[in-house]
């Protein structure tokens, strides 16, 4: 049984096909979803085709970040969901499987690739990061397209 379901979300098309999932399978159970975004001091990544290098998030660009959350999590809202939605820091595969133990997570939702090739090349995948380090099962959604 699915009792919490957390979906991490780096604002990418494939994370907001994880989100529409994500909201499908919390309307079969819990009705309730978590969604978090983790991110480094230094590195924090916006809806593209912004980004954001070296600062931690302050004034427009935590507004950015803050508002690019309330709107996955308004979007879970309308479909009849209660939300918690926050801004984890630290680095994500981490920051979200400690997030998840604390509150318990049955599973974690991501989608499949975020990054550009550099960034695949050089660390990896989230996701691919994500699962290794979760204490739940992960349920990675394909790219979309």
């Amino acid at each position: 049984m699915i009792n919490k379901i957390l979906l991490a979300t780096d604002f990418s098309p494939n994370a907001d096909a994880a989100l529409t999932l994500a909201i499908e399978l919390a309307q079969k159970g819990p009705r309730a979803l978590d969604i978090v975004h983790a991110y480094r001091i230094g590195v924090i990544v916006l809806p593209p085709p912004l980004e954001l290098l070296g600062l931690p998030p302050s004034g427009p660009a935590l507004d950015h970040l803050e508002a690019a959350l309330e709107s996955r999590a308004q979007q879970a809202r309308a479909a009849g969901l209660r939300v918690r939605a926050r801004a984890l820091v630290g680095d994500p595969k981490e920051a979200i499987g400690d997030y998840a133990r604390e509150i318990g997570a049955d599973l974690i939702v991501v989608g499949a690739l975020g990054l550009g090739l550099l960034d695949r090349v050089l660390v990896g995948s989230v996701a691919s990061k994500v699962i290794r380090h979760a204490p739940c099962p992960v349920l990675v959604v394909p790219r979309s397209g």
